[in-house]
């Protein structure tokens, strides 16, 4: 079954991502699942795709405004600036305010963007002590040059035993998926019902999507 997540929220205008409006405005079309980029910037873990600057702190949402829906969603956690020195701060802060929500760990997907294994590998680590061992932990590829690419990253998730793949749509083809078999691709960026409806024959049923509702979804497939 086709999970959509609201990228950043449903965003009506560019200004409204990563928005307690675009979080509302997803939830009112029917979406099950978000996703959201995170900060750990001044002891906050705040909501924005870019960088925030200081002036720009008080304003933002935080992590606990976006789960005022409690587990009527799932979560995709798009950490931004994890690192060794801040990770095990940043993530017990995750903890306490996913807690304080009583969301369960199973409707939450850790995808820290970190695309050098041995950062990721390190930071996992910390996912794992913190909130446990069957945490939902999401690998991210943006980019695959060659074979040997490939063989790094299969060797990357078998290793730390993950078992979801945070990837670039353009990325996925038969061959990728039949390679990384057993793996669950989140595939983002799409807005195209087609392209879809394409990675749905190869097996993908994870997306992150800027415009495809539900309801879109269910008239078109």
């Amino acid at each position: 079954m086709v999970k959509l997540f609201a990228h950043r929220g449903l965003a009506k205008t560019k200004d409204q991502q990563n928005t307690i409006e675009s979080l509302k405005n997803a939830f009112e079309e029917k979406f099950k699942a978000v996703e959201f980029d995170i900060w750990f910037f001044e002891e906050k873990l705040v909501l924005k795709h870019d960088l925030p600057k200081k002036s720009e702190i008080k304003k933002l949402p935080i992590l606990k405004d976006y789960l005022i829906y409690g587990n009527k969603l799932q979560y995709w956690l798009d950490f931004k600036n994890l690192d060794e020195e801040n990770c095990f701060e940043a993530l017990k802060l995750a903890k306490k305010e996913i807690d304080e929500a009583e969301i369960n760990l199973e409707n939450i997907y850790f995808a820290p963007f970190i695309t050098n294994y041995y950062l990721a590998e390190k930071v996992f680590l910390v996912i794992k002590k913190i909130f446990g061992s069957q945490v939902n932990l999401v690998a991210v590829c943006e980019e695959l040059k060659n074979d040997e690419d490939e063989d790094l990253l299969e060797g990357f998730l078998i290793k730390n035993k993950i078992k979801f793949l945070s990837i670039f749509h353009k990325l996925i083809t038969k061959n990728l998926s039949k390679k990384f078999n057993g793996i669950s691709f989140f595939a983002w960026t799409v807005n195209d019902i087609s392209r879809i409806k394409e990675l749905q024959e190869i097996g993908v049923v994870n997306f992150a999507t800027d415009n495809i509702t539900p309801e879109i979804y269910d008239q078109n497939i």
